[in-house]
């Protein structure tokens, strides 16, 4: 069974870092639109539709996301097979994702 397991976990805790990827990357994407449209409005001579503030919320409502999936992905990953470099990793992870989370509340509550 625990070889099963740690087969298993082989392949979960890639892909669950690949959607921790492709939400960061969403999240960048998504930033770079806003700031483009944002841009043009104002070589338009258009008042700009968005605070940079949004823009900023954006991205980091995202990379939070995406974070959340590295540490799903690593804790997976310590479970089966701990040592501690993998819980190092996961703790640095964590604590980024803490300040990141921390910060984005403080943001949202000047909105």
């Amino acid at each position: 069974m625990h070889e099963f397991l740690v087969l298993a976990i082989a392949y979960i805790v890639p892909f669950t870092e690949l959607l921790g990827a492709t939400v960061v990357t969403w999240g960048c994407l998504h930033g770079l639109a806003l700031l483009v449209q944002r841009g043009w409005s104002g070589l338009r001579g258009q008042a700009h539709l968005m605070d940079l503030r949004h823009v900023r919320i954006a991205i980091g409502e995202k990379m939070a996301l995406g974070l959340d999936f590295f540490v799903a992905g690593d804790i997976i990953g310590t479970i089966v097979v701990p040592s501690r470099e993998s819980l190092l990793l996961l703790g640095g992870i964590v604590v980024i994702r803490t300040v990141m989370a921390f910060f984005l509340a403080k943001e949202i509550e000047k909105n």
